[in-house]
């Protein structure tokens, strides 16, 4: 089975904002826990805190292709966002976008109409789009039904930032309408922060287990955003692989990996 993380923010330069880890987490780093932790691969996704955007992630993929790819950011309010976006993937490395959808300022561009451009030139060239939409997840619905090809992540399961126990999944419903859509998948990211409880994390069998089966093992993508994990990388790993009774072995290997390697056609 290979374990590939979908959600990792590396950087060099800069200090992290709302995440528990503090030093920075840079390719050595990175390395050095993931063969701790067990995983093969990772997905970087740059943090606003760096001030060199996606150049850091790129060139971690650029010397370790068969380690890292890249989901990087746009600026949709960049004047040439959306002949940025039509050439995406000529930088190497680069296999996603994701945009950030979670504060009032970050929502302002989705509401001036800036996005309204990007998600056909995404759908038209195969682009896949990771959204950080939490209490916004109609802005997903919008979006999946308009744009049916479009190949569509609803980042932390929809969870908003800090919240825990049952305040963290209260908008399970709205998630679980998306399952309608067939372009929709969902990362569960360090779910494990979610919890009141310790590891292995009992309360959160039930909840994500409505996740599964409504999107099915097909449509869900398993990943640790590690600066902000509270327990370890290798519990992360090992509450989705060990603690999880309805996953067989076929439904894991896809969740923990296959998923988002067919996604991002990264062989």
């Amino acid at each position: 089975m290979k374990v590939v993380d979908a959600q990792v923010h590396p950087w060099a330069q800069g200090e992290s904002t709302g995440h528990h880890r503090r030093d920075p987490i840079t390719s050595a780093v990175l390395q050095k826990e993931m063969e701790a932790a067990g995983v093969d691969r990772v997905v970087l996704v740059p943090p606003l805190w760096d001030p060199h955007g996606n150049v850091y992630a790129l060139e971690m993929a650029r010397q370790l292709p068969d380690k890292f790819t890249v989901m990087g950011l746009l600026d949709a309010a960049r004047p040439d966002a959306a002949q940025q976006l039509r050439h995406w993937r000529d930088q190497a490395g680069m296999r996603g976008v994701r945009f950030l959808l979670n504060t009032p300022d970050r929502i302002q561009p989705w509401a001036d109409g800036l996005l309204d451009p990007l998600w056909p030139i995404a759908e038209e060239t195969g682009l896949v789009v990771a959204m950080l939409a939490p209490g916004h997840l109609q802005i997903a619905r919008q979006v999946a039904q308009a744009y049916p090809r479009l190949k569509l992540i609803v980042d932390h399961l929809g969870v908003p930032r800090g919240a825990v126990g049952a305040t963290a999944f209260k908008h399970l419903p709205e998630l679980l309408e998306l399952a309608q859509f067939p372009n929709v998948r969902v990362k569960a990211v360090g779910v494990g922060d979610y919890a009141m409880d310790p590891y292995p994390f009992k309360s959160l069998e039930a909840p994500l287990r409505q996740v599964f089966d409504a999107f099915g093992a097909d449509r869900v993508i398993w990943g640790s955003d590690l600066s902000r994990l509270h327990h370890s990388y290798a519990q992360c790993v090992a509450h989705f692989r060990e603690h999880l009774p309805y996953l067989g072995e076929a439904d894991l290997a896809r969740v923990m990996g296959q998923n988002i390697l067919d996604l991002l056609e990264w062989k």
